[in-house]
């Protein structure tokens, strides 16, 4: 019977933990461990949807391996396995959507690069542990021991490790954690739940029951009291009349909850967009080319940067970067422009000889012609190479 294997054995195998490791020393004082465990800002509605949003936008980054420029890419395993199936269960989308919703999270992302006996790269695997602590051996080699939620543990090697950071300030090692965000979190979801209570006490009575009896039995009043809310507040109860003969009386005790306004409600979540870098705009996706390029520029393309060399440094040795090789992610910002952003822009570029036809059919969402035709550039007459200005416009000189 073929063995069953979770995706921990499929990534780990069943190799023994590596030993004669020592607490790495860090220079600032720090502890050399992280602990994703605690407070956990994506089980905020506001905080979530700020972290999908930047997520879905840079998993439409799409990773290349180049060498020296963007017009020598290189069409190995790497290139394929980041464009197509990073893992086996993953698309690129997921895999760049789930680092990313892990780095925004917990400021810190891991990825695993899986490789085989002969130390070709089989696979990329995002990790998600709860506690990671910092090892070195007796050679001064840097390990990441991971602690998974089921309780087993595994040691790599930090080279192996793909490590992306937010807020890399204060530790040598670790992104800043979100605690300073859980003040507005916490006054988000206070003022949600405030919402909730009020229509909760707006929908219900609340009051005191006068009886004029002089004297009655501790169990009389709350027998009286029951029936009063049995007939009047009952779910088959739907008048909203009450009936009371002259022995009882009822006072009605006005509670208005105290809820934050629609403006204030407004600064609280504008507070947590800010702190992700996200506007209204780009919550609602409804927003302008304007304002997607703000977006692009302040949040999606210095992730493309962050991914490039991280990427870069951990697949590739120091004489293949020397050599050229890298890996980019890059997106085609021109999608999002309107189409007259897009007219405008093949007008002002087209007479340079820039750009071919299938280039400018496929900026304006047409099918591309293909083949040679396709890939002529256009050019005007008007921009000629400068070694034969002289011949274009007067003739060769003694002529």
């Amino acid at each position: 019977m073929k063995e069953k294997r979770g995706l921990f054995e499929t990534l780990f195998g069943k190799k023994k933990e590596k030993e004669g490791l020592g607490t790495y020393k860090v220079l600032n004082g720090y502890e050399a461990f992280f602990s994703s465990w605690g407070k956990n800002i994506y089980d905020s509605k506001v905080a979530r949807t700020a972290i999908d949003r930047i997520s879905t936008h840079a998993a439409k980054l799409t990773p290349k391996h180049i060498q020296n420029d963007v017009n020598h890419p290189i069409y190995g395993e790497v290139n394929y396995m980041l464009q197509n199936k990073p893992n086996q269960i993953m698309t690129t989308y997921d895999f760049i959507y789930k680092i990313t919703s892990q780095l925004f999270t917990y400021n810190n992302a891991f990825v695993y690069i899986a490789k085989d006996s002969t130390g070709m790269i089989t696979g990329f695997y995002p990790i998600l542990s709860y506690e990671d602590k910092l090892l070195q051996d007796k050679s001064g080699r840097v390990y990441l021991r991971f602690k998974f939620i089921n309780g087993k543990t595994y040691t790599l090697p930090y080279s192996e490790i793909i490590h992306l950071r937010r807020f890399y300030n204060d530790d040598d090692f670790w992104g800043t954690s979100n605690k300073v965000l859980h003040t507005d979190l916490e006054t988000a979801h206070t003022s949600t739940e405030g919402i909730n209570n009020a229509i909760k006490l707006t929908n219900g009575l609340k009051g005191i029951l006068n009886f004029t009896n002089a004297m009655l039995k501790a169990e009389d009043i709350k027998k009286n009291r029951d029936n009063f809310v049995k007939d009047f507040l009952g779910r088959g109860e739907r008048s909203g009349i009450a009936a009371l003969d002259t022995k009882a009386s009822f006072q009605e005790i006005n509670m208005k909850p105290i809820t934050l306004d629609n403006e204030q409600l407004k600064m609280v979540n504008s507070n947590i967009y800010d702190y992700f870098g996200v506007s209204l705009d780009i919550i609602r996706n409804d927003y302008t080319p304007e304002k997607w390029n703000s977006f692009f520029e302040g949040v999606i393309e210095p992730l493309s940067i962050q991914y490039g060399e991280a990427f870069t440094n951990a697949i590739f040795g120091e004489r293949a970067i020397r050599d050229g090789h890298r890996i980019i992610f890059t997106t085609h910002r021109l999608q999002y422009a309107s189409i007259d952003q897009k007219v405008k822009l093949l007008q002002t570029i087209l007479p340079y000889g820039l750009v071919t036809k299938d280039t400018a059919l496929e900026l304006l969402d047409m099918h591309p012609i293909g083949g040679e035709e396709g890939a002529k550039i256009l050019q005007s007459l008007n921009n000629i190479d400068t070694s034969i200005a002289n011949e274009y416009q007067g003739g060769k000189n003694g002529d």
